[in-house]
């Protein structure tokens, strides 16, 4: 439970070698490249490699080729990038411009089946006249319209006897009079007029059409099945030309699909000539399998050095916890990374956060309930947050059975503490006399978290060689001491005893007070400074730092009171439980039960989420505030998304 440590890679090789180093990196999948700058042993011409992505536009021809042609685009692995990008798009060009000629070949063909069916549609209407379509349309002046007419619409045509028009009938069917009208050019646009208003549905015939409907017919049939069969005929020379064509496209969209992903990783490379140089981290536990992934590469040599080696780069933080404490590392990041200087404080988050919800919402049915829950989000959803309420929901089930509080009933388990031998269950909450021992017990729980985050600022004080921080800083050792100092007094008040005199008062309370006010001229004296410089004045630092020293101490007892709250939500879920079953009570019978368990829903989201936010919060400003400072950098592995693009 720490975080992993670190180790500083640098490669160097030949520019024709980048993409397979560049495929090696995001396979292996623990490279955390850096921002190179120009190295004092790189040259003169040292810099970065800046061009247009020339991958971009190939892409997109093979993704719309493939998607015209349906050829399915998966990636699969890439054993060799160094391919020839000219003779890629030769062959997709070749393919693309005979795809197309097919493709434009098939919709004229189809164009043509359509327009040939309709026709015949219509002219199969017309089989039993005897005329000539020629004769029809050469008329000077007459106008003809074939077409159809709803047959409620043929019982009006009555009431336009006396207008200039002939219509005809000669077919029909249960929806429509298949018919003919004629009129002279002076009254077409009456005619059409008229019969537009009562729905007639123009047919065209088509210019192609020649002679009786009969003869037009049968020649039209001829002509349909002779393009039936080119139709087929093109289809089969399409279908062998992608059957040929397509598994090579695909094998080139892989590495195509791959150079242009990785076209944008080129801005962490430096290049000097025709070296290419890259700087980044992996694990120490990935060391032995990234250099001989690498060191497989023709011209690519690498050095693995510590962490720590080269000050321009600050090593990224991969956190390494176990199953349980793992799914609390999302609250860590929410506030922020811890950098390698500092410690994981997932453990500690994962401890104090399922313990403050335990006692605030201990419940054994609805903990049990918000544990299940949070299993079913996890494994249906994927949701991380599940795997917190898994826990959580644990931690108040075991609370709520040492209140003996059930889904709300708090004497549902007397009977099973009478077996173990307890006169009655272990706290009483809504006792009075528990109340206030409740109460004082949360504030000195409190009281321990806070003084145990103040030790872990200490450690890491020291650890970094910082005196300020480990002992002058009020979370450091004189405020460790003053916090201390102050605690015991108030307890020995309480019980009896005094605790304050000259000895304690001074050691305890003056001396750190004074470290605190004076922390920063003792910080430059622990670093070898003979003098202080102070940039405003003498009156300026004591006014300065008395008001920061005043709120110091403020916050020493505002935080530890705030730690109140936790003891108040004990009672509020009794509370609120009580009001339930106090509704449950009112109505009747029959409704009682739905009121209860209404009742446990409304408290299980209402309050469960309340009391996250409030145990986030006390995690957030009265632990993580005092040893924490969230600087880390996240460890982001080089890698493509190899997902086709829509």
């Amino acid at each position: 439970m720490a975080i992993e440590k670190m180790t500083l890679v640098n490669i160097k090789g030949p520019l024709t070698r980048l993409d397979n180093t560049i495929l090696a990196c995001s396979d292996l999948g623990c490279f955390h490249p850096e921002n190179i700058t120009p190295a004092g042993n790189a040259g003169a011409n040292f810099g970065g490699l800046k061009y247009r992505n020339p991958y971009q536009d190939l892409l997109q021809k093979i993704t719309a080729l493939a998607d015209n042609a349906g050829i399915p685009l998966r990636f699969s692995e890439v054993e060799d990038v160094v391919v020839d990008r000219r003779q890629i798009k030769t062959f997709t060009d070749d393919f693309s411009e005979r795809f197309s000629a097919l493709r434009q070949e098939q919709q004229e063909l189809q164009e043509n089946i359509d327009q040939h069916q309709n026709a015949l549609v219509h002219l199969r209407h017309l089989a039993g006249m005897d005329f000539s379509f020629d004769q029809i349309f050469s008329s000077k002046y007459l106008k003809v319209r074939f077409g159809r007419l709803p047959r409620d619409s043929g019982k009006k045509l009555d009431y336009y006897g006396s207008k200039m028009f002939l219509f005809y009938p000669f077919d029909e069917d249960e929806s429509y009079i298949w018919c003919v009208y004629f009129t002279t050019n002076e009254y077409v646009d009456e005619a059409d007029d008229i019969f537009s208003a009562l729905f007639f549905e123009r047919v065209r015939i088509p210019d192609y059409i020649h002679g009786t409907p009969q003869k037009a017919i049968d020649k039209l049939e001829a002509q349909y099945q002779l393009e039936l069969q080119k139709l087929e005929a093109v289809k089969s020379l399409t279908a062998n030309l992608v059957n040929e064509k397509g598994p090579k496209l695909a094998e080139y969209y892989c590495h195509i699909r791959f150079l242009c992903s990785t076209f944008d990783l080129r801005r962490f490379v430096g290049v000097s000539g025709r070296t290419f140089y890259m700087v980044g981290f992996i694990p120490q536990s990935d060391e032995k399998r990234f250099k001989e992934r690498l060191d497989a590469i023709e011209g690519v040599s690498l050095d693995l050095l510590p962490e720590d080696t080269d000050k321009r780069f600050q090593a990224p933080t991969k956190l390494k916890n176990n199953w349980f404490v793992r799914p609390f590392e999302m609250f860590v990041k929410m506030y922020g990374l811890p950098s390698h200087k500092d410690i994981d404080p997932t453990p500690y988050v994962a401890v104090v956060y399922s313990l403050l919800f335990g006692i605030m919402f201990g419940d054994l049915g609805q903990g049990l309930a918000v544990s299940l829950i949070g299993y079913i989000l996890f494994r249906w959803k994927g949701l991380e947050l599940g795997r917190v309420m898994e826990r959580i929901g644990l931690s108040s089930a075991f609370f709520g059975l040492l209140y003996g509080s059930v889904f709300g009933f708090e004497h549902a388990l007397d009977g099973f503490f009478h077996l173990l031998g307890f006169a009655e269950k272990p706290v009483e909450v809504m006792n009075a006399s528990t109340i206030n021992v409740l109460l004082i017990g949360t504030v000195a729980l409190g009281a321990v978290i806070i003084a145990v985050s103040i030790l872990i600022n200490i450690l890491l004080g020291f650890k970094q060689h910082d005196m300020e921080r480990a002992v002058f800083s009020q979370n450091g050792l004189a405020g460790l001491v003053f916090y201390a100092t102050v605690l015991a007094g108030v307890l020995g008040m309480l019980i009896g005893f005094s605790f304050f005199n000259p000895l304690t008062v001074g050691v305890g309370i003056v001396l750190p007070i004074l470290a605190i006010f004076f922390h920063e001229p003792l910080a430059d004296l622990s670093k070898g400074c003979k003098r202080f410089h102070m940039e405003d004045g003498i009156g300026s630092f004591i006014a300065q730092n008395f008001f920061e020293l005043f709120e110091v101490v403020l916050s020493f007892v505002a935080n530890t009171m705030s730690f109140l709250r936790v003891g108040g939500f004990i009672l509020s879920h009794a509370g609120m439980m009580a009001v339930v079953f106090t509704i449950s009570e009112m109505v009747s019978a029959g409704a009682s039960p739905v009121v209860v368990i209404l009742g446990n829903l409304f408290v299980m989201c209402l309050e469960g989420l309340i009391v996250g936010i409030q145990v986030l919060r006390l995690q957030f400003y009265e632990m993580f505030s005092r040893f924490f400072g969230g600087e880390g950098e996240p460890f982001e592995p080089i890698s493509v998304d190899m997902a086709l693009e829509n």
